[in-house]
């Protein structure tokens, strides 16, 4: 049976595994294979190449992870020569998809002229939408839960907020993961919009009263302030983001305004509820 990992494969097997639809790590700071990608697709002049200094940095980064190929086997590769790459392999799907049109780990290309001739006439009979066959000699489909690098990958995101798994409600990890996917992307309202969410649900679960679950926090800041720990300057922080959440654009409420928050607003918003969800819950503990 022939695969096509096109978008509508890649949809219908998230779908059965219950999962994303794009990979939750396809980032150059998450993921050293999306990143080798990348890189990798620059190098040939596929694409813009990657700035020396930011290269730098993420050489390092993936240097100091621990979690990048060792042999030449498992890195990322491409071979062939100018305008004619006659194989890419270790990819990351995501990456494969967005350059080369379908959801693959390794993709090669005919040898000669005379083996896809005969290839395309067998796509041609059997007349299957977006089939790989008329371009490609061999595609391995990939989905991002059963890319090689996903389970290291995934362990080595998940140190990031481990600290937080295991003292936080549970809603409030996911919601931090959800918050430093927004500023991966660029969005800074996200990024507020997730923040209030984990201040709120913070605030629901050191209060613990039932009165409170469907209340927002504007609604029982005075209890929170009373119950908190947190130090009196910190407390009026929390305020502030969830009102400023309450008037942005894009954080969670219907505007036609643009919202007037930045990526460094959003850094510092972030790097401060995390910091906040810290506090609170290890002081409990003392």
């Amino acid at each position: 049976m022939v695969i096509i990992p096109d978008s509508k494969w890649y949809r219908d097997k998230s779908t059965e595994l219950d999962v994303s639809f794009s990979c939750p790590y396809a980032n150059v700071h998450k993921c050293p294979r999306y990143y080798a990608s990348i890189y990798m697709l620059g190098e040939v002049n596929m694409i813009t190449s990657i700035e020396k200094e930011k290269k730098l940095e993420l050489d390092t980064l993936w240097k100091e992870s621990g979690i990048q190929a060792i042999i030449a086997e498992e890195d990322t590769g491409i071979a062939g020569s100018d305008n004619k790459w006659s194989s890419f392999s270790n990819f990351c799907p995501e990456v494969s998809f967005t350059y080369l049109n379908y959801y693959a780990s390794y993709l090669s290309k005919y040898a000669d002229e005379i083996d896809k001739d005969s290839r395309s006439r067998i796509a041609e009979r059997d007349n299957l939408d977006n089939d790989w066959r008329y371009e490609w000699s061999h595609v391995s489909a990939c989905h991002f839960s059963d890319c090689s690098a996903y389970n290291q990958v995934k362990e080595f995101n998940d140190k990031g907020i481990g600290k937080l798994d295991h003292i936080a409600h549970s809603n409030i990890v996911t919601l931090v993961t959800r918050m430093e996917q927004c500023l991966d992307v660029n969005d800074p309202s996200g990024v507020l919009h997730a923040a209030s969410n984990i201040l709120e649900t913070l605030a629901k679960d050191i209060i613990n009263n039932d009165k409170i679950k469907n209340k927002t926090l504007g609604s029982f800041i005075g209890q929170f302030n009373k119950e908190s720990n947190l130090p009196s300057n910190i407390k009026s922080v929390v305020e502030n983001i969830y009102k400023l959440r309450n008037t942005m654009p894009l954080s969670g409420h219907g505007s036609t305004n643009p919202p007037d928050i930045n990526l460094h607003d959003a850094i510092v918003i972030s790097a401060t509820t995390k910091f906040i969800v810290e506090v609170e819950y290890r002081s409990r503990k003392i």
